[in-house]
């Protein structure tokens, strides 16, 4: 597959972040290619589709037969390094990594076939900010040194593994190479505090920076307002100065910025996704033999409700649409927006319900 196919294959799932699927479209090209460099930053708000993107490039090798070999992909938090000492134990990974492979080559593989498995595995590597040299204005050792372990592994590292695997019906110890540097390694965070320390900077007199702005009408009067936006005025070492090692951040081709969700995005997000808000609220009342639907406005209003938090991006869709259907999940046939349809019953949620289940109580 191409880039750009494995790119279609992602948007699929993922909606909204076109400039960070191109990246990661290349770097899973190189690394099914064997190219040892491809790996990847993605620096975004919680929400925004971080994991959307881990699970799609699983669900990518699990959907083409010609990926077998490298549908091992393994989605660990950073901080699981740490033992409770403060030391740092990689060899956590490679124990997580032997399971997902079994799991993925069934009983009765060999330990050949599991370390080449181990070897061509994607690893996604969540909430890679915890991780930082610096918490609270003070050096967090801990951080560091799973920097410093994590570098040496994205590098390439030889290590021996050594599993238990079967001969028959007999247990046998087996011990195979395994080069860590013909694994993908995405690493991911929110690096919440990142966004309003870029923005002291570019505000900053000596910064010499201007802001761009924009026109916006509002009531019939026009309004010229300066923007921020973090993807337009970041830079790598940016990142130093939030706690991130020099050397472990050398060992990424690119630090991607994901981008915030807007409400036209979000409108997306909730409708149109198989495992998205509306179709699995669909499902569920189609169990009580109600066809649920929502009208274009109610679920604009509902996208731009949750756009205002977007901190938490998609996920404030759940907080926003949990308002509105709740008491139609509690008691449904009490409710009398549910309406006899036919051989069923049926409830549509249009902008009228939808303003008022967001009304705020008095």
């Amino acid at each position: 597959m191409k880039p750009t196919e494995i790119r279609d294959f992602l948007s699929q799932s993922v909606i909204g972040q076109e400039e960070s699927l191109r990246y990661v479209s290349v770097a899973i090209f190189k690394h099914l290619q064997g190219e040892k460099y491809g790996n990847l930053l993605l620096i975004g708000n919680s929400g925004t589709g971080k994991t959307t993107i881990m699970r799609g490039i699983e669900s990518l090798y699990s959907s083409i037969e010609e990926f077998h070999e490298h549908r091992v992909v393994l989605i660990m938090n950073a901080s699981t390094f740490a033992t409770e000492d403060g030391a740092v134990d990689t060899t956590r990974l490679h124990a997580r990594l032997e399971e997902r492979a079994r799991q993925v080559l069934g009983e009765g593989a060999t330990a050949e076939e599991i370390g080449r498995a181990m070897e061509r595995a994607t690893v996604c590597l969540d909430e890679i900010d915890k991780v930082s040299g610096i918490v609270g204005g003070k050096p967090y050792v801990t951080g560091i040194n799973i920097q410093q372990a994590l570098l040496t592994l994205i590098e390439g590292e030889r290590v021996l593994h050594r599993m238990t695997v079967m001969n028959g019906k007999v247990a046998e110890e087996a011990s195979v190479w395994i080069d860590t540097g013909k694994m993908l390694f995405l690493c991911a965070g929110a690096f919440e505090t990142l966004y309003d320390q870029v923005f002291q900077r570019v505000i900053s007199p000596k910064s010499g920076i201007k802001l761009p702005t924009t026109t916006v009408y509002d009531n019939g009067k026009i309004t010229i307002r300066e923007y921020f936006t973090l993807r337009h005025h970041f830079r790598p070492e940016d990142l130093f100065e939030y706690g991130m090692q020099p050397q472990f951040l050398s060992r990424f081709d690119n630090a991607v910025i994901l981008e915030d969700l807007t409400a036209q995005t979000l409108v997306k997000i909730f409708t149109a996704p198989a495992n998205g808000v509306l179709q699995t609220s669909q499902n569920f009342f189609r169990n009580y033999g109600i066809e649920l639907s929502v009208t274009e406005g109610a679920a604009q209003k509902i996208a731009d409700e949750a756009s205002r938090a977007s901190r938490i991006g998609a996920r404030a869709l759940k907080s926003v649409y949990g308002k509105i259907i709740k008491p139609y999940e509690f008691d449904p046939f009490g409710q009398p927006e549910v309406q006899p349809n036919g051989d069923g019953h049926k409830l549509v949620i249009d902008e009228a319900l939808v303003a008022a289940s967001l009304k705020p109580a008095i």
